[in-house]
């Protein structure tokens, strides 16, 4: 018999719509507060973003967030901090 990989998680970006493996993504959760922070383990409804300045560009300008959330939300910092 061959060995397989298992299950590995995918999720999509929303910026771009691409999907990728569940580690290459940056998590972002809405606080009790309504404003969205970086979160790796956290429980709850989470949106992924990619981590390319591209796509963190997008963010800014996009309402993928408020989509995501289902409700109009901001972010807690500059968002070319959620890449670190």
């Amino acid at each position: 018999m061959s060995k397989t990989r298992g299950h590995i998680p995918m999720r999509t970006c929303i910026a771009c719509g691409v999907k990728r493996e569940k580690k290459e993504l940056i998590r972002l959760v809405l606080g009790a507060d309504g404003v969205v922070v970086r979160d790796r383990f956290g429980k709850g409804r989470g949106a992924y973003i990619c981590g390319n300045e591209d796509c963190l560009s997008v963010l800014k300008t996009n309402k993928g967030l408020n989509r995501a959330f289902r409700r109009k939300v901001s972010i807690s910092v500059d968002v070319n901090d959620f890449s670190k």
